[in-house]
């Protein structure tokens, strides 16, 4: 009998399915457990900002110039010209001039310019102008943008380079005319009263010189990023055999500017050419939407409203497509992520859109180096959408996205917002041809 006990016992652990991988599989099934709705978003659209700063938001900040000029293809002509001024701070402490010292040269230096986009096996010609009037200091607008000028008083010197010699990434250089040099060099030696300086500023000398624009010529092809506070004017010098000997003014300091100014002129048969900020052009008349910077192209889009009511249903991520459009043979970058702005039906801007961490949300850049067809961005909108649709009521129903390059909003005032960011010295440009795809996804328990 005991045996029988045994044998029956070992029987039944045998029979026991051990298989870990069902248990539980009768409470929840498998099968649509996660629920997909996808939406095309129809109401989508191409804005231009009228104007956005290209200038440094304060006297002391660091930040970039662009010279140079592009043929776009699909939207047309940009021409960056870069204003700045000279403030030779220092001068009275730092030089002793002795009576046997030779002026040799004014040179304007750049280092280390860097290529944005463009054509490089061409050679490109800048002509450097000195200004007619100096940038004035306006407390109640102290910056400058893409659509301000100033007139050029006369032609001071011109710079022909090929781009892809070394030389143009290491250090770019102006040689000013040698009459315009020699009379500086006068003033210096005289010790001039414009070089005395008030609280680190020479208001005197700023005025005398006003300042320079380089300016690119007709047929260049290339737009170039340069560092507005490593600029320099230098005047060099020699005392008897000793050579090599220079000054150095900062064409960037407290109490100078310097700006870009662009000016874009849109190709004939460019169906977006007539965008402004208020004025949007739909995908459905352009059959396209373009994101570019340095020409303000931005895309706004409607999403829409979903409150899903249904029990045992709940939303786990909602998230925007954007397929961009791939066989583009110019050599214009395409940015790795956009920015997102939740606004307001007319554009006002309520916010840049953040998780719930209060990290901002940007369209990422993604591709299957196996597939050019895979590329795309895509903006992870879960935290925003649930608040939207499941949050305290009364609950906005008019959900409006601008997306653009990477940037933020600057406020100067209540009511008065400008773009600020990527968009003023970065030329990258993306063109979709396919309406953007809203997916919601749910996940379902009953």
């Amino acid at each position: 009998m005991r045996i029988f006990f045994i044998a029956f016992f070992l029987l039944s652990l045998y029979a026991c399915d051990n298989d870990l991988t069902t248990i539980g599989d009768n409470l929840i099934p498998n099968d649509h457990y996660v629920e997909v709705t996808r939406f095309i978003l129809d109401e989508t659209s191409t804005i231009k900002l009228d104007s956005f700063p290209t200038s440094n938001m304060s006297t002391t900040s660091a930040f970039q110039l662009t010279m140079g000029k592009i043929k776009d293809y699909y939207t047309g002509v940009t021409k960056a010209i870069p204003y700045f001024q000279v403030n030779p701070t220092g001068f009275a402490s730092n030089v002793t001039w002795e009576t046997n010292c030779v002026f040799d040269s004014l040179i304007l230096t750049i280092p280390n310019p860097q290529t944005l986009a463009g054509d490089t096996t061409k050679y490109q010609a800048f002509d450097l102008y000195q200004l007619d009037k100096h940038m004035i200091y306006n407390i109640d607008n102290p910056i400058f943008c893409n659509i301000d000028s100033l007139p050029w008083y006369k032609k001071l010197a011109t710079l022909n380079i090929y781009p892809q010699k070394e030389n143009y990434t290491r250090e770019l250089y102006f040689k000013i005319n040698d009459t315009i040099g020699q009379n500086l060099f006068n003033r210096m030696r005289s010790r001039d009263p414009m070089f005395e300086e008030k609280l680190g500023i020479n208001y005197l000398f700023m005025d005398y010189l006003k300042g320079f624009a380089i300016v690119p010529q007709e047929h260049n092809s290339v737009l170039t990023s340069l560092s507005a506070t490593d600029i320099q004017l230098r005047c060099y010098y020699h005392i008897g055999s000793k050579e090599g000997l220079y000054f150095s003014m900062p064409t960037f300091s407290s109490g100078s500017y310097a700006y870009t100014n662009i000016k874009y002129e849109a190709s004939e048969n460019f169906p977006l050419k007539n965008a402004t900020f208020t004025d949007a052009i739909p995908f459905q008349e352009g059959r396209m939407a373009i994101i570019e910077g340095m020409n303000g192209f931005m895309l706004k889009m409607k999403i829409p409203f979903i409150a899903d009511e249904t029990r045992y249903k709940t939303i786990v991520k909602a998230e925007i497509e954007l397929r961009p459009k791939t066989e583009i043979w110019e050599n214009i970058p395409e940015p790795q992520l956009l920015s997102v702005y939740i606004v307001s039906k007319d554009n006002y801007v309520k916010q840049v859109l953040t998780d719930n961490s209060s990290n901002n949300i940007y369209g990422v850049l993604s591709q299957n180096v196996m597939d050019i067809n895979s590329k795309k961005y895509t903006i992870d909108l879960t935290d925003f959408y649930i608040k939207q649709v499941e949050g305290v009521h009364p609950l906005d129903k008019e959900i409006y996205l601008l997306i653009g390059l990477p940037g933020y909003i600057y406020s100067p005032w209540d009511g008065y917002q400008i773009f600020t960011g990527d968009v003023y010295n970065k030329f990258r440009r993306v063109i979709f041809e396919e309406l953007p795809v809203f997916s919601i996804y749910y996940s379902n328990y009953k």
